[in-house]
């Protein structure tokens, strides 16, 4: 019997993107709008949907599940010098790329009847401050990821510093976090449609000249990510890793790629999960257990700071799609 041929997650969306520019170059834009522009909608608003709830339940379960907490500190003080690093690099590689390709030059979107609001920015102290919730459920119904993350660590802290007390609450919130990613599963099976329902509205709206700049900008990021990748990634797996970087690349392709055409690290967290399975291992006197909780905290705390270090750019290309 010949096995079934699928076709994968991220071809689908790519599939979803050709079909969105040939039909938003037929289509007006009143028949955009009113038909082809509620699916991207509706997309967005399942990604959001997912977002808060799966955020806090594998953080939690993340903290909670090093049972060694007198490590915690240095594991995370050292997680915090990795993220600090890598991301002042990549911020660098962006800027030094879009300053020379200049993504968007030329491109004249219609601004009428928007007016642009004077925004004082916080002091240092202020946003500091601002990272504490005075109400958890208050930032969880604001999507307030920064404070969600917060209270998501310290009450997984708490958590773990209850032992065997605090191991029902942990399978609790350890189940809810496989439950959301099957959620996050179902999300993606319409992502396709999404995909192509937003791309065919920004065509129709702004006409097929809007793509050259749209790719000059997708042309952009791929490129510095590419490098950011061979300049950083790859010499700390071989190195400081010891992974052959050919199975790391194959390892991570799918959800890199599921990534970048949704603008959801949400939506390849379940990929990155198997990824993280063969990730780099940790010193010897570790047990395989205590790899695994460090492996799934360092995951889960990682794909989270990224997500919120994106969160403002990505949200940003979604909402220029939308219209």
């Amino acid at each position: 019997m010949a096995s079934k041929c699928r076709i994968s997650l991220a071809w689908q969306m790519m599939i979803g993107l050709a079909l969105g520019v040939i039909v938003g170059a037929i289509v007006d834009s009143q028949f955009a709008q009113t038909y082809l522009q509620p699916l991207g909608t509706l997309f967005i608003r399942l990604i959001r949907m997912v977002v808060v709830p799966l955020v806090v339940a594998t953080i939690i379960a993340g903290a909670a599940g090093i049972s060694d907490t007198s490590k915690l500190g240095r594991v995370a003080g050292k997680v915090l010098v990795v993220y600090a690093v890598t991301t002042a690099i990549a911020v660098a590689i962006g800027l030094l790329f879009a300053n020379l390709i200049q993504p968007g030059l030329g491109l004249d979107l219609s601004t009428d009847g928007l007016v642009a609001k004077a925004v004082k920015a916080p002091s240092l102290t202020d946003t500091l401050l601002n990272i504490v919730p005075i109400n958890p459920m208050e930032a969880m119904a604001k999507g307030s990821m920064l404070q969600i993350i917060f209270f998501a660590v310290i009450f997984g802290f708490g958590l773990a510093s209850l032992g065997e007390r605090g191991k029902p609450v942990l399978r609790f919130f350890e189940i809810v976090g496989d439950v959301m990613i099957r959620v996050t599963g179902y999300v993606m099976m319409y992502a396709p449609i999404g995909v192509f329902g937003l791309i065919a509205f920004t065509v129709a709206k702004h006409g097929l000249a809007v793509l050259l700049p749209l790719f000059s900008l997708i042309l952009t990021s791929f490129i510095a990510t590419v490098v950011l990748v061979f300049l950083v990634l790859i010499p700390i797996v071989a190195i400081i890793g010891k992974t052959n970087p050919v199975k790391f690349l194959k390892g991570i392709f799918e959800p890199w790629l599921v990534a970048f055409t949704t603008c959801s690290s949400a939506a390849a967290r379940d990929a990155a999960r198997l990824v993280g399975s063969g990730a780099p291992r940790h010193p010897r006197r570790c047990t395989q257990a205590r790899r695994h909780e460090v492996d799934r905290f360092l995951l889960d705390s990682a794909r989270q700071h990224h997500q919120h270090e994106r969160h403002g750019r990505l949200h940003g290309r979604l909402r220029d799609l939308r219209g």
